[in-house]
């Protein structure tokens, strides 16, 4: 991991601005929460005052939006720490103790473990028994959460051992480290608790552990074999350091967001790698962790996503829905995690140097500072301080006088151990019989019996986050000398500028860095199989590919008049999903159906995808593609159209090649690639929603349909770009105007006012990729396969119609027909035209309209 060493002066340039609650205050309680930014709140409120966000567990559109929401939130989170859903499954919990919690109630000892997650659903009951299996082992350093673990775990793990960085290599392990033993020891699953940061001195412990626990190649592990998992508390790290998963692979990872960002508080994650989430086996179930349960027989299934399985009860999404707004402000103000962690080094680093080398007019040191090293290495010190404070006599000052001037100086930071009992016993000396006797001596956590017999129970704890500048640990430091330092000499002042500050080790000053981040480089293969078509004089399209032409709809129309054959009189590409219809004469197919068919979508500032049900206006938003020139061009009424290349080249300034998108289509998860700001803000100006933005599928990405073939009820595995649920969809015009003969019908027999809809616009209503006319209405229903042309399709039965089709393609006005008609002429399930897909055998065949229907 390379780590900057870099102050971000473009800092004190904003916060005032994005931070007026530190106003007139130091605040330096960075570890214990740090703070939300005005902008990241702003965005948060405007979210939850555009959209309509219901309970996910139902199936309402708020509904739907809200699971959306959360499950980009789930990708975004992934993609925060450089890891995928492939990988890592993201489970909100209450906070990081509520993912140590699931973990400790959950994990099973027995061996061997699965080797995959193809049973998830299994009921197992964590009952106790007299055998126990595995090893529990965590660091002396870790959080209070960590002990809690144990407690959980004593009656399921043959050995518990709490050892100090220093024992992990030894291979004879001290008895005084095991706190339980139940000879003989059984191998089984044993598991490794340790944090990426101490909350209680800053020190990164290397994550190159996770392999060596994995591979057994700790010393400690000589006398307790088995199979080693690994757990990360990473909550107090990834406030300000960056935490790649794709590198580092724990098995388990915790952590709490508003640490991170501020806001909000109350909501944690625990990570698990999808390979080792068989190893968690619940007992307890709620609403929504269960596919299905009987109220009057022991039985339950569990669902098979790690996510659903372990959130008992509705999450909270609203909650959830703040997250992507904090992790953008680390993003937008803080420049980035790499960033972040240079930034708050820095100013750690400036702190602690000028702390250490402050002395009493006797040469006592003023504070006793606990830490492993001298702050040389950010990979290895976070930005925390811990210490207490001296006199010149050598004897301790409380913190809890410390904490009370410090309030009078308008400084917030934190005393005491910091739910890290195990890291307080360590660096002050303190065993267990004098916690014992503390507790008789009526010391308590997190009282202000700060000395007990001269003796500190607790100590001072500074640390920074992104938004904290120079000026606050010049402000600590000052504090510090003006009521602490007994000297008669000229006490330091702490005014000097950056540039004017000496430390040891190398340091650099950054002026500007609004918005600076890591850059990804990203290679798009998307159209590496697609053959280029050859051009005419004509220009846009190819010598075999023309614009639809009415006349050849007349006169294919016509044509089934004539010979009462069944024809195809219309070809529409949607190139864009949800906006307007492309309609040519004739098309090639490829593999997910006509080329370019649904390849691009449009996404809101959050990521999920935009349909017509949200912004009727993107009806009106018209895609055209040129072949010969490569392009896709968007049109709106009187603006002035946008054009983006169809091949996105990595070097190509119309697309950000940083900016790799993932979001959801139909409950799929669908990758893609950001088409870059030019498009993003013509559309974000055309539908009135800043942030709007273009992504385009990745090639190298599908989805299969959940459709079965009518002919044989088999799922079929064909891909599909980003329409809903199949390749094409299919209506007849016989169909639709019987359907609109009963429009009529109905709302003049319940004298209504009529609704004008002429036959053109009720069929455009239905987005068909093919429309063929002739035979009798509602024949389509029956066909399972049939050749277009030379193309052969297999039908997968008929499309259960929503609300988009009550939406006039010409002028984005809402109205309740033909759903309503539909549903009384129609049955329950609404279905109207059918579902097709390719038969492998013909795809790449060209489609034209006027070709022949034939049911085959």
């Amino acid at each position: 991991m390379a780590y900057m060493n870099l102050y971000n002066k473009g800092i004190e340039h904003r916060r005032d601005s994005e931070f007026p609650q530190l106003k007139g205050c130091t605040y330096v309680e960075h570890i214990g929460a740090t703070l939300y930014s005005r902008s990241q709140i702003e965005a948060y409120q405007k979210e939850l005052f555009s959209n309509l966000y219901g309970n996910p567990h139902s199936r309402s559109e708020s509904s739907r939006l809200s699971t959306d929401a959360v499950d980009q939130i789930r990708f975004r989170i992934l993609e925060h720490f450089n890891t995928n859903d492939e990988e890592y499954s993201v489970i909100f919990t209450a906070n990081c103790t509520a993912a140590l919690k699931t973990i400790a109630e959950c994990f099973t000892f027995s061996s061997p473990p699965l080797n995959n997650i193809d049973e998830p659903n299994v009921s197992i009951s964590q009952t106790k028994t007299s055998q126990q299996h595995g090893c529990f082992c965590y660091l002396l350093d870790n959080h209070t959460s960590v002990q809690g673990m144990r407690e959980c775990l004593q009656d399921r793990a043959s050995v518990i051992l709490c050892l100090p960085e220093s024992e992990l290599e030894n291979k004879d392990v001290s008895k005084s480290y095991i706190l339980t033993h139940h000879a003989p020891y059984n191998v089984g699953n044993c598991l490794f608790v340790y944090p990426a940061q101490s909350n209680f001195s800053g020190q990164k412990y290397p994550l190159s552990w996770i392999p060596k626990i994995r591979n057994q190649e700790m010393g400690f592990q000589n006398q307790f074999g088995g199979n080693w998992f690994t757990v990360l508390d990473a909550a107090a790290f990834v406030s300000t350091a960056p935490l790649d998963l794709g590198v580092h692979k724990p098995d388990f990872v915790t952590l709490s967001f508003y640490k991170m960002f501020g806001f909000p508080t109350g909501l944690g994650a625990l990570l698990v790698k999808n390979t080792s989430a068989c190893l968690l086996k619940k007992t307890y179930f709620g609403g929504g962790t269960v596919a299905a349960s009987s109220a009057t027989e022991m039985f339950h299934v569990y669902r098979p996503n790690p996510s659903e399985r372990f959130e008992d009860g509705t999450v909270p999404f609203l909650d959830i829905i703040a997250v992507r707004h904090g992790l953008d402000a680390l993003q937008k103000i803080g420049g980035g995690m790499e960033m972040v962690s240079g930034h708050t080094f820095c100013i750690a680093k400036y702190f602690h140097y000028n702390l250490s080398h402050l002395h009493h007019d006797n040469g006592m040191s003023v504070a006793e500072i606990y830490c492993n090293g001298n702050f040389q290495d950010p990979s290895t010190q976070g930005a925390v301080v811990n210490f207490n404070l001296m006199r010149a006599n050598g004897m301790y000052i409380g913190f809890a006088e410390v904490d009370r001037l410090a309030q009078l100086h308008d400084i917030h930071l934190r005393t005491g151990c910091f739910c890290n009992i195990g890291a307080c016993q360590m660096f002050l000396r303190i065993s267990s019989e004098d916690i014992k006797a503390n507790l008789q001596a009526g010391h308590v956590c997190g009282d202000d019996r700060d000395l007990i017999n001269g003796r500190p129970t607790g100590s001072v704890r500074i640390s920074f986050g992104y938004m904290s500048t120079l000026q606050d640990a010049q402000h600590c430091l000052r504090f510090i000398v003006e009521n602490f330092l007994e000297t008669s000499k000229a006490r330091p002042l702490f005014t000097k500028k950056w540039d004017e500050i000496h430390m040891e080790g190398e340091v650099k000053l950054l002026v500007n860095s609004p918005e600076l981040g890591r850059k990804m480089d990203v290679t798009d293969n998307r159209f590496k199989d697609i053959v280029a078509m050859g051009t005419d004089s004509r220009g846009s399209c190819s010598t075999d590919v023309d614009l639809l032409n009415m006349s050849q709809v007349k006169d294919a129309m016509s044509d089934c008049t004539a010979d009462n054959v069944i024809r195809l009189t219309n070809i529409c590409l949607y190139p864009v999903k949800s906006c307007a219809a492309f309609m040519v004469s004739e098309w090639e197919t490829g593999p997910s159906g006509l080329l370019y068919d649904r390849n691009w979508m449009i996404v809101s500032e959050n990521g999920v995808a935009i349909s017509q049900k949200r912004e009727p206006k993107l009806c009106q938003i018209k895609p055209s593609l040129d072949l010969a020139q490569g392009t896709l061009t968007l049109s709106y009424r009187d603006m002035k159209p946008v054009t983006i290349p169809l091949q996105q080249e990595e070097d190509s300034s119309h697309c950000n090649p940083a900016l790799s998108c993932t979001s959801k289509v139909c409950g799929d998860r669908v990758n893609g690639r950001d088409c870059g700001e030019a498009v993003a803000g013509w559309i974000s100006e055309v539908l009135g929603r800043p942030g709007s933005r273009l992504i385009q599928q990745n090639n190298n990405h599908s989805r299969t349909s959940k459709l079965r073939d009518k002919e044989n009820d088999m799922t079929q595995k064909e891909t599909l770009s980003l329409s809903n649920e199949s390749q094409y969809l299919l209506i007849s015009r016989p169909s639709v105007k019987d359907l609109l003969s009963k429009i009529k019908e109905r709302q003049s027999n319940e004298n209504e006012a009529i609704e004008h809809i002429d036959l053109e616009n009720l069929v455009h209503r239905f987005r068909a990729n093919l429309i063929v006319d002739g035979g009798t209405s509602y024949q389509e229903d029956s066909w399972e396969n049939i050749q277009i042309g030379q193309h052969r399709f297999i039908g997968q039965g008929g499309c259960t119609r929503c609300q988009m089709i009550c939406l006039d393609q010409d002028t984005g006005r809402r109205s309740r027909e033909p759903l309503r008609t539909l549903a009384v002429t129609r049955g329950s399930k609404i279905p109207f035209g059918i579902h097709v897909r390719n038969d492998v055998r013909t795809v790449g065949a060209r489609l034209r309209v006027g070709d022949p229907v034939q049911l085959i």
